[in-house]
């Protein structure tokens, strides 16, 4: 995943990264929701500093003996607009993140653009590539043979594209 400041540093760059790797991520939305959660979070602050200074008279007027009812009920409206904002501040967090999640990595410049992975390119090979005496099983099924995965129990679990490991897989 990348670093929101990178993105907001460089959105353009990321811009063409998407389109590179044939995907769809919204970096403008991204990008927006990242200055409202910077705006709430700028706010928050101030009103616990504004929370902080009420505490601080509250407590000078108890101690002179004087009435502190106005100064705590502005205190509780200070406490109560920031759980307000708290929470819409998680909201937004989950929707960046729900965001950031689709946003590929940045290739090299190297890398081949095309439309699919039939434009990618053999660069270059090391080594004798030996042909096995056998047919090549998938890992998967290698690993429900072995009984060190569990795929029926991870999709429970997690959903697809997930997988736990048992027994000596565990290990």
């Amino acid at each position: 995943m990348l670093d929101l400041k990178f993105i907001r540093e460089n959105p353009d760059v990321v811009r063409q990264a998407i389109r590179n790797k044939n995907e769809s991520a919204d970096v403008d939305h991204l990008l927006q929701l990242d200055q409202q959660r910077r705006d709430m979070l700028r706010r928050v602050e101030e009103l616990k500093h504004q929370r902080n200074v009420a505490s601080n008279e509250i407590a000078k007027l108890k101690k002179a003996g004087q009435d502190a009812s106005e100064q705590i009920a502005k205190m509780r409206q200070v406490s109560d607009e920031i759980k307000k904002l708290d929470e819409e501040i998680r909201q937004i967090e989950h929707q960046i993140k729900d965001i950031l999640i689709w946003i590929p990595n940045i290739p090299h410049p190297s890398v081949p653009v095309g439309p699919d992975s039939s434009f990618n390119q053999e660069i270059k090979r090391w080594g004798k590539i030996e042909e096995p005496d056998f047919e090549p099983k998938p890992h998967w099924e290698i690993g429900e043979r072995l009984d060190i995965l569990d795929f029926n129990r991870a999709s429970k679990l997690a959903g697809s594209n997930f997988i736990t490991f048992k027994g000596l897989g565990a290990k």
